[in-house]
C-alpha cells in the first residue's frame, strides 16, 4: 500500500489540523517524513513563523506513528538504494533529525529553541546558496552555447545523479535513471528551459526550487506519493509520476476530517 510524504508546509498545516487529535491509528504508519522537509521546519524555529513551526512539530506524534516515525533516506542515500541497488552509507542525519525533533517535543516553548533554528536555517541557506550557484552556472552554458541534445542532456543527467551515490559514472544506465526519476528530471529540464526563455529570470528568487527538486527524487519509490500545496509541483505534469504528485488546497491539510479522508484515500488507492 501507498506510502505517503509531504513538503514543509504540509507538517505546517498538519499542526493545525492535528492540534488537538489524532490521524487514524491504521494511516499513522503510512506517513513518512521527509528530511529536508523536516530540516526546513526545524530551520523555520529561527524565524519569525516560530509558532507555526513548533506547534508542527509538536504535532508530528498525532500524525505519524510515535512509535516508529519513518524518516525517509538522505537524497544520496536514495540514489544509492532506489536507483543502483547498493546499501546506504553510515546515516548520520537521522539520528541528527530525530534528536532534534525529540528536543523540541520536550521543550515548553518555541523560544527556548531560536538559536537551534537559527543554526539549521544558516546550514539549509549555504547548501541553498551553492545548489544555486551551480544551476546558474549551467544556466548561463546554455544562454551562450545554446541547449544539448537530448541524448547528451540525460547522459549528464545520469552522470551527476551516479556522482552524489558515489557510483562509477562511466558504467551508468542512463535509461534506466532517467525512468526511475523522471519527474526530477521534468523538472529540472522545465526549470532551465524556463530560465533560458527569460533572460531577466533571477536564480536566486527561485532557489526554493532546489527544496522542491529533492522532494521529487523520492519519487523513484513506486510506493511513495508526495502530498503537497504546492502548485509549482505542477511542472512535472509530463512525467509519468506525476500521479503519485497529490496538489491540494491548503484547506483541506488545515481540516482534521478532510486530511483523513484524503490521506486514506491515497493509502487506499481511491483517489479520483
Amino acid at each position: 500500500m501507498a506510502k505517503i510524504y509531504t513538503d514543509t508546509n504540509a507538517l505546517r498545516y498538519f499542526g493545525a489540523a492535528f492540534a488537538d487529535s489524532c490521524l487514524a491509528a491504521e494511516l499513522r504508519d503510512h506517513m513518512l517524513l521527509a528530511p529536508l522537509s523536516v530540516m526546513e521546519l526545524l530551520s523555520q524555529l529561527g524565524t519569525e513563523g516560530a509558532q507555526g513551526a513548533f506547534e508542527a512539530i509538536q504535532a508530528l506524534p498525532r500524525v505519524h506513528d510515535p512509535a516508529a516515525c519513518g524518516m525517509l533516506p538522505w537524497s544520496d542515500d536514495l540514489f544509492r538504494i532506489a536507483i543502483f541497488r547498493l546499501p546506504p552509507t553510515e546515516d548520520v542525519i537521522t539520528p541528527a533529525l530525530n534528536n532534534a525533533i525529540v528536543r523540541v517535543l520536550n521543550t515548553a516553548t518555541h523560544q527556548a529553541l531560536r538559536e537551534d533554528g537559527e543554526e539549521i536555517r544558516r546550514l539549509l541557506n549555504s547548501g541553498k546558496d551553492k545548489a544555486a550557484k551551480q544551476f546558474s552556472d549551467v544556466l548561463n552554458g546554455w544562454r551562450s552555447e545554446g541547449p544539448l541534445s537530448e541524448n547528451e542532456h540525460q547522459a549528464i543527467f545520469a552522470r551527476s545523479i551516479a556522482r552524489r551515490a558515489g557510483v562509477d559514472e562511466s558504467t551508468v544506465d542512463v535509461k534506466a535513471v532517467i525512468s526511475l526519476l523522471n519527474a526530477l528530471y521534468v523538472f529540472e529540464g522545465t526549470r532551465m528551459q524556463v530560465g533560458a526563455d527569460h533572460p531577466d529570470y533571477n536564480v536566486d528568487k527561485h532557489s526554493n526550487d532546489v527544496y522542491d527538486a529533492e522532494l521529487l527524487i523520492y519519487l523513484a519509490d513506486p510506493m511513495l506519493h508526495l502530498l503537497t500545496c504546492d502548485t509549482g509541483f505542477r511542472r512535472v505534469e509530463e512525467s509519468s509520476q506525476y500521479q503519485r504528485v497529490h496538489i491540494v488546497d491548503p484547506s483541506v491539510l488545515r481540516n482534521t476530517g478532510r486530511a483523513e479522508q484524503l490521506i486514506r484515500a491515497i493509502v487506499s488507492g481511491t483517489i479520483s
